[in-house]
C-alpha cells in the first residue's frame, strides 16, 4: 500500500458519517482500487487514487446518499417490479373470466414462451445491479440492498404461496409446470448475486 493510498483511506475514514459502516465502505474502496489496477496496468495506484477524487468529498455524499435511495427505490425497479406482478394478475384473472378477450390471447401467448419470459426477466435484474452500481458507485450499497430487498417481497410471496397450494396452480397453467416451477424457484435464489454482480460491475464502469 502506498503513502498516498494509505492516507487517502486513513482521511476517507475520519471523514465518513458514523451512520455508515465505515470498515466496510474502506473494505469496498480497497477492493475497487484493486480491480481499477488490474483493468488498467497502465496506471500506477497513486493515479487511480487521484481520479478517485477529494476523499473529503466522498464522504460528504454518504450524508446525501439516504434521501436520493428512498426516491430511487420507490420510483423506479421496485415499481417496475410490482407492475410486472399487477400486469401478470390481471393476465391471469382475464384468461379465466374472459376466454375470448385480448389479455386472454396474451396469455395464451406467453404460456408459448416461459423460458423467454425468464430470460427477460432476468436481464431486468442484471440491470437493476448494473444501473445503481453506475449512477452511485461505491455509495449506492445500501440503495442496491433495500431495492433488491424490497423488489423481491412479491416474489418471494408468490412463490410460497404457490408452493404451499394457498394459490392453485391450476390458475397458471399451462405456464405452471413442474420444470417451470423449479426453474422459478432457482431464479428466485440467484437473483440477488445475480444482480450483485452486475452492481459491482456498474461501479466499475461509474469511475
Amino acid at each position: 500500500m502506498t503513502k498516498i493510498m494509505e492516507q487517502f483511506l486513513e482521511t476517507l475514514k475520519q471523514a465518513l458519517p458514523n451512520s455508515v459502516d465505515k470498515e466496510e465502505v474502506i473494505r469496498e474502496y480497497e477492493i475497487h482500487i484493486e480491480e481499477k489496477r488490474i483493468d488498467m496496468p497502465h496506471l500506477t495506484i497513486d493515479e487511480i487514487i487521484t481520479q478517485l477524487g477529494d476523499p473529503l468529498d466522498i464522504a460528504k455524499q454518504y450524508e446525501e446518499v439516504q434521501p436520493i435511495a428512498v426516491r430511487f427505490v420507490s420510483r423506479n425497479f421496485v415499481f417496475c417490479n410490482f407492475m410486472f406482478f399487477i400486469i401478470g394478475s390481471l393476465l391471469t384473472v382475464c384468461y379465466h373470466l374472459y376466454e375470448d378477450s385480448l389479455l386472454s390471447e396474451a396469455w395464451g401467448l406467453l404460456a408459448q414462451i416461459p423460458l423467454t419470459i425468464v430470460i427477460i426477466y432476468t436481464v431486468f435484474w442484471m440491470m437493476l445491479g448494473f444501473e445503481i452500481g453506475r449512477e452511485y458507485g461505491l455509495l449506492g450499497k445500501q440503495v442496491f440492498s433495500k431495492t433488491v430487498f424490497i423488489s423481491l417481497i412479491p416474489n418471494v410471496l408468490l412463490m410460497m404461496m404457490t408452493l404451499f397450494h394457498f394459490i392453485p396452480t391450476e390458475w397458471f397453467q399451462p405456464i405452471l409446470t413442474p420444470s417451470f416451477i423449479t426453474i422459478c424457484v432457482i431464479m428466485t435464489v440467484l437473483i440477488y448475486p445475480i444482480s450483485k454482480l452486475f452492481y459491482h460491475i456498474g461501479v466499475h464502469r461509474s469511475v
